[in-house]
């Protein structure tokens, strides 16, 4: 009689457990890197616990800008994750995994519907970086990769999350339209590069003291438009920077390989357009492109736009963005450069020489000074 009740009671917290998961909490899952969700998994992609440690889908890794990649030979049941320097390779066939000196362990991969999962601490210590299992205040969970580079700890990053959950959840329940520009894409304007000057610095008398050194400017990097995006991509990669790239309906739709090469690149994606009917195209094309929408939008700065600032992480373009020279001599303050693609490799170069430090904005960090 006492196991019976102990077997009833357990019954019940197990469907008590089922009743306080959130409708819909069960069906999707996010990958975080650093201070960014970039992936949304869902059906057969959802992680899964097995012998007590947790599994993800080796995809994760395509385009998680973690600094090692995933390359999958299925006829010879080979799955190898490396870097420059190291590697893991899974024989799916043996159950072992091999790394660059040779050494063997029995840490599976594992199959499930055709999709290779993987063992995410496993994997991810191997190549230096961290991993965390975390939970929103929705229920939905959400693995987290950090490679010592993020801003905030686990317990501030899931709290500044939660809106941009949230969004996912509701872009994910309410299924998007196929991309259908108004107009067939226009081939893109190449804009002028900002022109370059040198601020001129009045000597100090000898016997004047010295100005004492000030902070360097903080800059995040909006880089608008196509046109000029292969030489801004090879500039960023050259620099080591990332940037969120600002693009329209008809930009994605134009060049989808474009976009995915920039999200394999590790930046950002947003959405631009004059109206919130544009930037809901725009995310429809990136759903298309990518899999996934974004909550980085920008639009001319007007009355308009501030109706979009609840739905979007929005940047209302000012009519006359700050320049390269001037973010590069905002000392001490952070600021945003927005930029044509085109001019990126000047702009990179101002900011360097003037000393200027780079960060990337994300979808739940603040927004910059625009000016």
């Amino acid at each position: 009689m006492k196991r019976r009740m102990i077997s009833l009671l357990l019954a019940l917290a197990l469907l008590l457990a089922l009743w306080m998961v959130p409708a819909g909490a069960a069906s999707l899952s996010f990958v975080a890197v650093n201070d960014t969700i970039p992936l949304t998994l869902s059906g057969d992609e959802l992680p899964f616990y097995s012998g007590g440690a947790l599994y993800v889908p080796y995809t994760v890794f395509s385009a998680s800008s973690l600094g090692f990649y995933p390359s999958y030979n299925a006829g010879d049941q080979l799955l190898t994750l490396f870097s420059r320097s190291e590697r893991l390779v899974f024989d799916l066939s043996a159950g072992t995994v091999t790394d660059e000196a040779k050494n063997t362990y029995y840490a599976a991969a594992v199959s499930r519907g055709g999709l290779v999962f993987l063992p995410a601490a496993f994997c991810a210590n191997h190549f230096g970086v961290q991993v965390s299992a975390l939970s929103s205040r929705s229920g939905y969970q959400v693995v987290r990769f950090t490679t010592g580079s993020q801003v905030y700890d686990d317990g501030l990053f899931i709290e500044k999350a939660e809106n941009l959950i949230s969004y996912r959840v509701s872009q994910y329940l309410t299924p998007a339209e196929p991309p259908t520009p108004e107009s067939p894409p226009q081939p893109p304007q190449t804009p002028s590069a900002p022109a370059v000057t040198t601020p001129v610095i009045p000597a100090q008398p000898p016997d004047e003291p010295a100005e004492p050194e000030v902070p360097p400017a903080q800059v995040s990097l909006a880089v608008e438009g196509t046109a000029g995006a292969e030489a801004a991509l090879e500039a960023l990669d050259g620099a080591q920077v990332q940037a969120v790239f600002y693009l329209s309906a008809e930009e994605i739709a134009a060049d989808e390989a474009l976009v995915r090469r920039i999200a394999a690149a590790g930046h950002l994606l947003g959405v631009s357009g004059p109206d919130g009917e544009a930037l809901r195209r725009a995310n429809d094309a990136l759903d298309h492109a990518l899999k996934r929408k974004t909550l980085l939008a920008m639009t001319p700065a007007d009355a308009a736009a501030e109706a979009l600032a609840a739905q979007y992480r929005l940047i209302p373009r000012p009519e006359t963005p700050m320049t390269a020279q001037d973010a590069a001599r905002a000392h001490g303050q952070r600021c945003l450069l927005i930029c044509p693609a085109a001019a990126v490799p000047e702009a990179l170069a101002i900011l360097q020489e003037g000393g200027a430090a780079l960060s990337l904005l994300t979808e739940t960090g603040e927004i910059p000074a625009l000016s």
